[in-house]
């Protein structure tokens, strides 16, 4: 049995290593240089490990080194943990740069050395999303092999295709200091100088291309990785994915997946990025208006956080963008349709099923032929349909004329036209993208007549392999959503019409009890106030905007429900309903105000402020609780089709 009792003995240099405190344990270093090297925890930890390790212990690890150094033990100075991993490893997995500098300088060979798992400390970094550290050791980790290890470079194979898939799922999209200084040009060659191994002429191009691209001079992580190793998007993960298909994986980072808001969008649309200069005579003025405009939004951006949050939204999208032409470009300039085909057409079938049309959209100018590519048994066109991605499909609608011929694919197996694919029920993370299951029902019935308007009219009775037509596939298919459907309205009109019923039996009660009461020949005691004329107006309209209501849910709950109701009749009286619910009870506040402020007129005097502020809370809770089911119900009855022209660039 292993005797672990040394583990208690080195405790004082354990915890001299945690705390960063060097003079508490050098004497003991001195007494026996070997505990400089020694591991002294149950894990086979080295004092350089732990204190590498706490990520703030720089002053003991900088003596820690020089020591070891200086009493001739260089080469136990990567001493590995139980689990093989060395100090520079520790280093890159929890963003030590200082450190990963001090052990690069003893033996830069180490970068390029993995862990038993394969893990490089370049790897590790891109892993743990630690930005400073990865870029430290891009520029100190050389795209050779180890001696002896042929074909082991960090930036090929396996390895590579792991080190720049990590990198863009950490999200390194943000602004880049290492490339931030090439617009200074002294700065510029200085950068070039610590990676010898980049083509002089290559980082040129890059850096030009960059500076008239980018704007506000950001750069990406991975970007600068790829112009560095351009072949290093053509490897496969461990994963066996791409580059591409990591890109195509997070459609959060391209301009179709922001979640800014009316607001945040109006601002992102007014945000400028730098463009092409165009003709000698403006560049002056565009000049100046950039530098002005970059200026007032940085001010922007320093007042208000959420602004800044915006701008960066704008790089980190634009960046995108590059990455993914930058990406394109290099696997059509291979010249090599295998490797395009399948890239391209792996990417596809990712962004496809996660909706990320900007790049599909890249992928079919860079390669127009990858739009017949294979995607899980269909054709783009038809995999759009069916993972119900309306904005793909009016991508491939708009940007391909051979669409018409992707439309008449019918299924071998299940011998099945598009419309009997639009007739199944979309994927669940599709189906939920709308509130309830009646707005659910009501789009999947909006996507089923968009493709029955597209299709070849003899389609839409054509039988699959069960004998069954589109219409019959959707009733079967949709029966359980259309239930679902069915009780959240009913639910919802029954809620409702509890509340409606209420304010009209309160409105028609308070029109004849009016607030002072009556003089003898009948006439209202306050008829000649202006209060009074705002009580009994917006008494009136609580109302009749309240039986309009209770008329409105009642025809809901005597609603035959069938299928083609829930795109249009149900939704249109929900709509309605909810709309005269809001106006009575806003009204039913105002004249209970009015009838308030007309009783204590004489007595208190400042009663008119309070009243507004307490009339408003109702009316405010009432906006924030069924004000966004309201505005999507108007949104997807009234609103714009979400089948309709999108801005791309058009394939004929």
């Amino acid at each position: 049995m292993t005797n672990y009792n040394y583990v208690i003995s080195d405790l004082p240099i354990y915890k001299a290593a945690l705390l960063d405190n060097w003079d508490s344990v050098s004497q003991l270093f001195e007494q026996d240089p070997e505990l400089l090297t020694k591991q002294i925890t149950y894990w086979w930890e080295t004092p350089l490990i732990i204190a590498v390790g706490t990520n703030r212990s720089h002053s003991f690890v900088e003596k820690l080194v020089e020591r070891i150094v200086a009493v001739g033990a260089k080469d136990k100075l990567f001493v590995g943990s139980y689990g093989g991993n060395n100090p520079l490893h520790y280093a890159a997995k929890v963003g030590n740069t200082t450190a990963a500098k001090l052990l690069v300088e003893q033996n830069p060979d180490m970068t390029r050395v993995p862990n038993p798992y394969g893990n490089t400390p370049l790897k590790l970094a891109a892993w743990h999303g630690n930005k400073d550290t990865l870029k430290y050791l891009l520029t100190v980790t050389p795209d050779t092999s180890l001696p002896g290890e042929e074909g082991s470079s960090p930036y090929t194979g396996v390895a590579g295709g792991d080190l720049i898939t990590l990198t863009i799922m950490a999200g390194f999209y943000g602004k880049s200091d290492m490339l931030r200084q090439v617009h200074d040009t002294k700065q510029y060659h200085h950068l070039f100088s610590a990676q010898p191994y980049i083509k002089r002429e290559t980082f040129h191009v890059w850096v030009i291309k960059l500076k008239s691209k980018v704007g506000f001079g950001d750069a990406d992580v991975a970007l600068e990785i790829i112009e560095s190793h351009p072949n290093i998007v053509l490897e496969n993960d461990r994963n066996g994915k791409t580059a591409l298909q990591i890109l195509a994986l997070k459609p959060e980072i391209f301009p179709s997946g922001n979640r800014l808001g009316f607001w945040g969008n109006f601002i992102y649309s007014l945000m400028p990025m730098k463009k092409s200069e165009g003709a000698t005579g403006v560049k002056v003025l565009l000049r100046v208006y950039n530098k002005f405009a970059t200026r007032f939004w940085s001010a922007l951006g320093y007042m208000a956080p959420s602004i800044k949050k915006i701008h960066d939204t704008k790089v980190n999208n634009n960046l995108s963008r590059l990455l993914v032409d930058r990406i394109c470009k290099i696997i059509i300039e291979k010249v090599d349709h295998n490797i395009a085909w399948k890239i391209l057409g792996s990417a596809i079938t990712t962004a496809v099923e996660y909706g990320t049309h900007e790049l599909i959209e890249e992928c079919i100018l860079t390669y127009p032929g990858i739009i017949w590519y294979d995607v899980g048994g269909f054709y783009l066109f038809l995999a759009a349909i069916k993972q119900r991605q309306e904005r793909v499909y009016n991508l491939v609608y708009q940007m391909s004329g051979h669409k018409v011929f992707a439309s008449t694919q019918v299924d071998g197996e299940e011998d099945e036209n598009a419309l009997h694919i639009a007739a199944k029920l979309a994927p669940p993370h599709r189906l939920n993208v709308v509130t309830g299951a009646a707005l659910q029902m009501q789009r999947e019935l909006q996507w089923f007549q968009e493709v029955q308007k597209f299709i070849e009219p003899s389609y839409e009775e054509a039988l699959n392999k069960n004998g069954k037509t589109p219409r019959m596939v959707f009733t079967e298919s949709h029966k359980e959503l259309l239930a679902e459907g069915q009780q959240w309205m009913k639910d919802t009109a029954s809620s409702c019409t509890v509340v409606a019923a209420l304010i009209v039996t309160m409105a028609f009660a308070a029109a004849f009890t009016v607030p002072g009461g009556n003089e003898d020949n009948g006439k209202p005691l306050f008829q000649s106030k202006p209060t009074f004329m705002l009580f009994i107006i917006s008494d009136a309209i609580a109302l009749f905007s309240s039986a309009t209501s209770v008329l409105m849910f009642l025809g809901i709950l005597t609603s035959r429900y069938a299928e083609a109701d829930f795109l249009y009749a149900l939704p249109k009286r929900l709509t309605i309903g909810l709309l005269s619910l809001f106006m009575s009870l806003a009204a039913t506040m105002i004249a209970f105000s009015s009838a308030l402020a007309l009783v204590l007129e004489g007595k208190v005097t400042w009663i008119a402020a309070p009243l507004v502020i307490a009339t408003s809370i109702p009316v405010c809770l009432f906006g924030l609780l069924q004000f966004p089911l309201l505005v999507e119900l108007v949104n997807s009855t009234y609103g714009k089709s979400i089948f309709h022209q999108q801005n791309v660039r058009r394939i004929h």
